[in-house]
């Protein structure tokens, strides 16, 4: 019986073309031993578009579009957006509660690029963890947001790491009710520079398994990475051939972007992102910078105001009173059981 691998993406219209591009990448480079199941939690993908999706699916693999705009409407205001993010970003939180049949699942950001097998990934231990992932290369390289992960969030630099390739191990999800934590949390406190990440990166605390850096590389360069170690590259912030020109990696985007039904799209998408677009994106930039400097100097910062007290709470972060919204997001696991 050829064993499964469920991996998850999370994606709004805007974002079809690329995670497209980034399925045909992780489908062509697969293993064949496994199948592929699929599934893309979203508001809402015109049948249209999902049919130019399915165009690259192998036959090993399958894809299931999964709306949860109803459902997930009811707590959107808990989730803070900023620039380019789209609420989709916060489902991963509740991967493990909508399919709990699964021991762990992969969650994936729609703007990558797998050059190895995605099995290998998938079979990394994570009995004792509560995920897997790589760290967060801009945290690292990055003084200003490395100084942030300490100073607002109470998490090493040389730890923190980054969600958009993500290793669930659902049973512990379950167990320590991550979901649930995650939702008490952002009542809370807004956590502006990373948002999503910054929220799995203070409750998963220590509890993480850091693989190589090879399986979650930002297109920029890194004198310390050798790209012989190179098996997926994340096109984040501003290093997107998409919009730019001369993108670190960007060889490996568009050979797999040119056999998808959106190739002259995103053609058209990159001549048509001018010098206003850019400076826009400078300026975010800047933004983004000045927010992790006023959060990490913030008196009334997560770190200031709950770290300091962590010894003193033997069971996680924060006590769940009223769970009924929750609940109800839970609730869906009956439709969305996953399928032999």
């Amino acid at each position: 019986m050829t064993r499964e691998i469920p991996i998850f993406f999370a994606t709004d219209a805007n974002y079809a073309p690329f995670l497209t591009v980034s399925l045909n990448s992780l489908l062509q480079n697969a293993s064949e031993d496994y199948f592929y199941k699929i599934y893309v939690l979203t508001t809402s993908l015109e049948e249209s578009l999902q049919e130019r999706i399915r165009k690259v699916l192998t036959k090993n693999s399958s894809i299931e579009f999964i709306s949860l705009k109803n459902e997930l409407d009811k707590i959107q205001d808990l989730f803070h957006l900023r620039d380019y993010y789209s609420k989709e970003t916060y489902y991963r939180f509740f991967i493990p509660d909508l399919f709990p049949d699964y021991d762990k699942v992969l969650y994936l950001d729609c703007d990558i690029i797998v050059l190895d097998d995605i099995s290998k990934l998938y079979n990394t231990d994570i009995n004792d963890y509560y995920a897997a992932a790589a760290v967060e290369e801009v945290m690292q390289t990055v003084k200003v947001f490395g100084d942030y992960t300490v100073k607002n969030l109470g998490v090493p630099t040389e730890t923190y790491f980054n969600a958009g390739v993500l290793l669930i191990n659902n049973k512990r999800f379950l167990k320590f009710k991550i979901a649930e934590k995650f939702v008490e949390l952002s009542k809370q406190y807004t956590f502006r520079v990373t948002q999503d990440e910054d929220y799995l990166n203070v409750l998963l605390k220590g509890k993480v398994k850091l693989v190589d850096l090879g399986w979650n590389k930002t297109a920029y360069k890194n004198p310390d990475f050798d790209d012989k170690d190179l098996k997926l590259i994340h096109y984040k912030i501003n290093w997107k051939p998409w919009h730019y020109d001369n993108v670190l990696y960007q060889e490996y985007f568009w050979k797999y972007a040119k056999e998808t039904d959106f190739y002259d799209q995103i053609l058209a998408m990159r001549d048509a992102y001018g010098d206003d677009l850019k400076a826009r994106d400078r300026k975010q930039y800047e933004n983004l910078v000045q927010m992790a400097i006023e959060d990490s100097n913030n008196p009334n910062n997560y770190c200031n105001t709950v770290v300091k007290f962590e010894n003193q709470k033997a069971k996680g972060l924060v006590r769940i009173n009223n769970l009924k919204l929750i609940s109800k997001l839970i609730g869906l696991k009956e439709r969305f059981k996953s399928n032999d």
